[in-house]
């Protein structure tokens, strides 16, 4: 198992107890020791919790987070990020900015994305991609 961060897809299925998702952070938890997400995630995460008001569950995400390591944006990562954008708008495929932030940190970092977009992210070279979520 390679070094991986997860994407707000897969965080949202785990943070909802989804068995396929559960088995595999705690399989990779048994071999890293925390788990890697991009400052984007922790945004999106964090806002839906707050728009939602669920005080137990940001209380649980927040204990998550202290024992997770977020990948901040870098001038490194954001160098990346503009090279990518730069790609996929000649090929007019552009996804979302936030999408490609998180795959510029993933790239930067040498990871393997973890994501239910695969459709998205799979247009980005060189990137590597997982679903951990079976459906």
């Amino acid at each position: 198992m390679r070094s991986s961060l997860l994407d707000t897809s897969i965080l949202i299925a785990f943070l909802r107890g989804e068995e396929d998702v559960v088995s595999k952070v705690e399989a990779y938890l048994e071999e890293f020791d925390m788990l890697s997400l991009s400052i984007i995630t922790y945004y999106e995460i964090l806002r839906g919790l707050k728009y939602i008001e669920n005080e137990k569950k940001l209380r649980g995400f927040e204990q998550l987070m202290d024992k997770s390591e977020i990948i901040t944006l870098a001038r490194e990562v954001m160098d990346r990020a503009s090279e990518i954008y730069a790609e996929l708008k000649r090929r007019g495929e552009l996804i979302e900015d936030a999408d490609i932030l998180i795959a510029a940190s993933c790239l930067v970092k040498g990871m393997v994305l973890v994501t239910d977009n695969e459709e998205h992210f799979r247009r980005i070279e060189k990137l590597e991609v997982e679903n951990w979520l079976t459906r």
